[in-house]
């Protein structure tokens, strides 16, 4: 079948036509729907209460707390060396780690024992070759003074030599002046005087040896004291040696490590035992720059802050103790400084033995009424408050925050009660019911680890 050009067109024309009246026929039925349509329903505000648990902040002291961490060392502990070289010949008979020693400052009753008295004896190195020494050292001393007895019992005999030989000379003198009268006279001979005068000679003599002599002996008896004296020292010394084969503890404590038996040879310095004292014990804690600058003005002051410790960061306090010196220089590698803390044993209840590894909790320096929240109660430096059922948010200015709290320095005042849950919920005049309120006390609590706790007012050192 074939079609003119004028039939072809028309039928074009016509499938236009009728796609164009399909297509605003489908409009005109889309819109009409439309029409039909009912808006959804919505939802009408409702007067919602949240449960909110909050705080009321009130003006409070307190201290803050310095944590550290430090190994327990007895204040006093000595390691007895031998002095002298020797056999050990005497051992206590109960010379074992742990026993307790007494010294010889400890005053005993009138009836104790003579060892007692002077110190329990724990050992004796073997004492004859110094024995001997101290003889020998009195030996000499007996000699010097029986040799300045001879001194003296010589210069008694010189002087009544003496004498005598002055009363010889003066007789001599009379003589020779007569015959050299008589020679004058000539009754005598030149030979009588000559023999006259030469025995005047050998008085004089005599007399002149006497003085010498007589003059020696006060140099005589300095050097015999100056030697007592020298033997005397050595005697001093060598009873010093024989003291010292007696090996007694220095002070009250216990025995922590023994090094000898009996029948051993000890060389001078040798270490013989070891004796702690653990009724005082100090604590080395190595605290940051930052903690050191609040707890030297105490220390300066002589306010020694007291020191709890424990077995760990979350135990219980076991013992206490009070700061008694700091380092007057830090670490240059770990850019820390070192605090000092003394335990008396006599006073807890539990002794801290020497060795033990705690936790330290310093008292530190004192906040005096200051404003203090949870740190989760400020977010992005606002906080809610709630008065009369409603809440309102307000811009906090946070002074420091010390772990899990912040210090207020604006934007709150004492008396306001500060929403502490359902942050996320809440906005400017939310309807809030507090179902429970908290205490600053009761978020302490909660903190396993606390940097600070409230104290009493007017109450800064325990």
């Amino acid at each position: 079948m074939t079609y003119n050009k004028s039939e072809e067109k028309y039928r074009i024309f016509m499938s236009v036509l009728l796609s164009a009246l399909v297509l605003t026929a489908g409009a005109a039925a889309s819109y009409g729907l439309s029409l039909l349509r009912k808006p959804p329903d919505r939802a009408t505000p409702s007067n919602r209460q949240y449960s909110v648990e909050i705080i009321s902040l009130k003006p409070i002291d307190l201290q803050e707390i310095v944590h550290a961490f430090g190994t327990a060392k007895p204040e006093k502990e000595v390691v007895v060396s031998a002095q002298l070289a020797g056999e050990i010949t005497e051992i206590h008979p109960h010379l074992k780690v742990g026993i307790h020693v007494v010294s010889s400052d400890r005053k005993h009753d009138a009836g104790a024992e003579e060892n007692r008295s002077n110190g329990d004896l724990l050992l004796r190195i073997d004492p004859r070759s110094y024995t001997l020494r101290v003889e020998a050292a009195r030996h000499h001393l007996e000699e010097d003074q029986a040799e300045l007895r001879k001194i003296e019992q010589e210069e008694g005999n010189l002087k009544r030599v003496y004498e005598k030989i002055v009363a010889d000379w003066e007789d001599t003198v009379r003589e020779y002046q007569k015959i050299a009268q008589l020679r004058e006279k000539q009754i005598s001979t030149d030979s009588d005087l000559r023999r006259a005068q030469m025995e005047l000679r050998q008085y004089e003599k005599a007399k002149i040896q006497s003085n010498n002599e007589r003059d020696l002996f006060p140099f005589r008896r300095e050097q015999t004291k100056q030697r007592m004296e020298s033997h005397a020292t050595d005697l001093e010394i060598s009873l010093l040696e024989l003291t010292k084969t007696l090996i007694r503890p220095p002070f009250d404590g216990v025995l922590s490590l023994v090094n000898v038996e009996r029948g051993q040879y000890v060389r001078v310095g040798e270490p013989l035992l070891t004796i702690t004292s653990s009724m005082q014990v100090e604590v080395a804690l190595s605290v940051t720059l930052e903690d050191y600058a609040k707890l030297l003005p105490n220390v300066f002051e002589q306010q020694y802050s007291s020191v709890e410790l424990a077995e760990n960061e979350t135990a219980n306090p076991r013992w206490t103790g009070h700061v008694v010196r700091v380092s007057p220089k830090a670490d240059e590698q770990t850019r820390t400084a070192t605090v000092y803390v003394l335990v008396d044993n006599s006073t807890q209840d539990t002794p801290l033995l020497p060795g033990t590894f705690v936790h330290a909790r310093v008292n530190g320096p004192i906040l005096k009424q200051i404003l203090a929240v949870p740190r989760d109660a400020v977010l992005n430096g606002k906080a809610f408050v709630e008065r009369d059922g409603i809440v309102s948010q307000r811009t906090v200015k946070i002074r420091r925050t010390l772990h899990g709290l912040a210090l207020i320095d604006g934007g709150l005042e004492s008396g306001d009660r500060v929403v502490l849950t359902n942050h996320d919920t809440l906005f400017e005049g939310a309807l809030v019911n507090s179902s429970a309120e908290r205490t600053l006390g009761e978020e302490l609590a909660k903190q396993s680890t606390y940097a600070v706790k409230i104290i009493e007012p007017r109450v800064i050192f325990e």
